[in-house]
Order: C-alpha cells, then structure tokens, then sequence
C-alpha cells in the first residue's frame, strides 16, 4: 500500500513538473513571439511632440542609459585588466570584458549628439588607424595617472590601443605592456565620467543631420569601404580580414550600432512614446506632425535595413553588400524626403567619412 502510495505521488510530482515545463515554454515562445512581432501603428494616436522634447527623451532615455551601461562595463574590464596583469585573472577574461565595454561604446555613441560632439570623445577614445609607433613609444615612458595619460596622443590610447595589445604575444602579466594597458582602460573611463548629460542645447536640424551622419556611417564606414578592401585584397590573393575580426567582433559592431540608431529612428514597441519617460524616435515625432506618409515610408525602408542587418555574414560578401544597399536607400530617403518634411537642411556631419 505504502509503495502504491509512493508510485502515485511520484507520478503526480512529474506531472506537475512537466505541466511547469511546458508552461514555461510556452512564456518563453510567447515572448520571444512579442519581441518579433512587428509594430502594428494602426490603431496608434500619437500626440503632438515639441522638437525640444523629442531632444530631451534621447538624453534621458538614450544617451544617459548608454552612458551607464558603458561605465558598468569599464568597471568590470578595468578589474579584468589589474587582475590579469596579476596573474590573478585569465586573458579571455579580459577580452570578454573588452568585447562587452567596446559594444557599450558602439552603442552610446553611433549617434554623436551633446558632450560627445563637444568634447571630441570619439577621437579620444576611439581614434582609428592606431599609430603603432606612437603606441611603443608610449609603452617606454610608462605614464601614469591622469595628467600623464593627458600627455599621450589619440593615436597611441582608447580602445584601439587596447585592443591591439591584447593580440600581441608580449602582453603578459608583469609586462611594461600590460602596465600601460591598466592605465589606458583607466583613461577611457575617466574620460567617459566626464560626459555630463543635461539638455541637448541643440536644433532638430543638428539631431536630424547626426542621425543620417550615422546611417552614412554604418553604410560606408564601416562596411562598404572593407568590403571593397576585401574585393580588391582577394582579387590580388591576399588575405581577407575585417575590422574587429580578430577578436570576432565584426557583426556585433555592425549591430550594436544599428540597433541604437535604429531605436532613434523608428518606434520600437507597441504603445506610443511618452516623452517623459521614453525615447521619442523621430518615426514618431513626424506622426505627431502630421506627417504620416514620410513615418510610414520611414518604417518600411527601416525594416527593411533591419531585415538586412540581421542577415549578415562576413562569409558571404553578398549579404554585406545587401545590407550596404538597404541603408543607402534609407539614408537618401532621409536626405530627400523627411528632410524636406521637418523642413531642415542637410549639412556636414560629424559621423560623415570620407
């Protein structure tokens, strides 16, 4: 009897468990269906947002949450880089933490607006192409502190610097290389605490020709021009590389800065933006204008690249150069019709390349 009694409580046990189971795929499939679904505008009312507002929801919802999200991260790869060069920590640990700050700083600044425009941070922290040389020569006098990294070139600190020690044979724990790399991660978060985000003292037209800066940006800069490169290095039997591929970050880069410019552009959810407490996309800030046929238009051409951007695959030029495509299309609609609608002018961009 007891071990019929045990026979039954143990069936019911797993019945329950598999019933919690496959409830919890269910959610699971549920929410990931959610997050696919795409936003159905139709029975959406926006309001009508100031142009001040749309501006002051980047910095609150935008740039201040990505600023966060970035110092968090320093933190953690300055902690991995001090325990490594102690022996105490491994070398992948560092590049997981490298890998996870720099996407951060992908993110916060694909769009360059406020105190990154006016202090020039992107040059600071991530001026590219590296000048090895200057780098060495760096590594040798050993600075430290602040005043000593002030001292130091672009060219020889921010992420580049960091992310070409990593790769190097002689970046052990103990090395003079290691030492400045302490420093250099030091250095770029003390250069971030010193982004202070208030009001965007700034224009529409500003935001709007920062916002196609991006999108050229993305297109050009950082895939069309290696694409080529590659094209003509394999053409002539030469070794195809990517930015980043080296520590196989190519296609998070690509999308780490597609999606914060895309949230900039186009609503993301299903409800409508609140200004006080959400980002306003520029999609809809021309629905609140009136200007329903340019966000319609400005939704399909984004999804569009959306579509695209997901798909690429370093492996298979083809999708790189569809993504390219896709983005021009909707950089020039842009330029040619949104800008005509807010009634702004296209200028030179910070993000523009050459």
């Amino acid at each position: 009897m007891n071990t019929q009694r045990q026979h039954e409580l143990k069936g019911g046990l797993l019945r329950a468990l598999l019933w919690i189971a496959l409830g919890g795929l269910f959610l699971l499939f549920s929410n990931l269906a959610m997050a696919n679904k795409p936003v159905d505008r139709s029975g959406m009312l926006f309001p009508f947002y100031e142009a001040e507002e749309v501006l002051n929801s980047a910095v609150l919802y935008h740039y201040k949450k990505d600023t966060a999200a970035l110092q968090a991260n320093l933190k953690k790869l300055d902690s991995a880089t001090q325990q490594y060069c102690k022996s105490n920590a491994s070398l992948e640990d560092v590049k997981t933490s490298f890998a996870s700050s720099y996407l951060a700083w992908i993110e916060l600044s694909a769009v360059v607006m406020g105190p990154l425009l006016e202090n020039n941070t992107v040059r600071q922290i991530d001026f590219r192409p590296l000048r090895v040389n200057l780098l060495e020569r760096a590594i040798k006098k050993q600075p430290q502190g602040q005043q000593a990294m002030a001292l130091v070139g672009s060219p020889a600190k921010g992420f580049p610097a960091l992310e070409h020690l990593l790769e190097q044979p002689s970046f052990k724990a103990g090395s003079p290389q290691c030492t400045y790399a302490v420093e250099v991660v030091q250095d770029i978060d003390r250069t971030v605490a010193n982004l202070k985000w208030s009001t965007l003292n700034a224009e529409m037209q500003l935001y709007f020709n920062q916002l196609v800066g991006a999108l050229h940006n993305i297109a050009w800069e950082r895939m069309e021009k290696p694409l080529l490169k590659n094209q003509d290095d394999s053409a002539a039997g030469r070794a195809v590389d990517w930015p980043y591929s080296r520590m196989n970050l190519t296609e998070k880069v690509w999308a780490a800065q597609w999606r914060s410019v895309s949230e900039m552009l186009v609503v993301q959810s299903q409800t409508v933006p609140k200004a006080s407490s959400q980002l306003v996309p520029l999609e809809a800030y021309l629905r609140g204008l009136g200007q329903i046929e340019l966000a319609d238009t400005l939704a399909k051409h984004t999804d569009k690249a959306a579509a695209a951007m997901l798909a690429n695959d370093t492996s298979n030029s083809a999708t790189v150069a569809q993504s390219v495509k896709a983005v021009k299309v909707l950089k020039g609609f842009l330029e040619q019709e949104v800008a005509k609608g807010l009634k702004v002018s296209i200028q030179f961009s910070s993000s523009d390349g050459d």
